[in-house]
């Protein structure tokens, strides 16, 4: 039975494993549910990623107001020379404090994985001027302002 050594014979149906001793006959039902795994990988998507970016000058934070779904990860990340902060309202309020970064170094990111739907406005800790808001929703949608 002229078989491959590793691969597929195609005249016969027969798959060589590097492993296997003797060749294995492929059937419809194999190449079914090898199909259905290939697509159930691709199916179950990665979170998406949101990245602001913080700026020296007016609107500070690019987007400023934001619009996204429940799953969305929200990194902001800082090209200035100088620190900053991304503080949400709650913290300075002695409300919930959903997210504070502390300082962010130039050239640093800070990420959030996950928000319960809601608004979250926050603001820069070292230059109050700096605000933005995360409006999360429950769908998987997501905008920018």
């Amino acid at each position: 039975m002229p078989v491959k050594k590793y691969g597929i014979d195609k005249k016969r149906n027969f798959l060589k494993h590097p492993f296997a001793d003797t060749p294995v006959k492929i059937t419809r039902s194999v190449t079914l549910m090898a199909a259905i795994v290939l697509i159930g990988s691709f199916a179950t998507a990665a979170p998406s990623t949101l990245r602001i970016t913080i700026e020296t000058f007016a609107p500070y934070y690019s987007p400023k107001i934001v619009h996204i779904g429940t799953g969305t990860i929200i990194s902001w990340e800082n090209p200035t020379s100088t620190l900053h902060s991304i503080t949400h309202d709650g913290c300075k309020e002695s409300e919930n404090c959903a997210f504070d970064s502390g300082a962010i170094g130039p050239n640093r990111t800070f990420t959030v994985h996950h928000l319960s739907p809601g608004i979250y406005s926050y603001h820069c800790s070292f230059h109050p001027i700096m605000r933005g808001a995360l409006v999360v929703l429950e769908s998987d949608s997501s905008s920018e302002t």
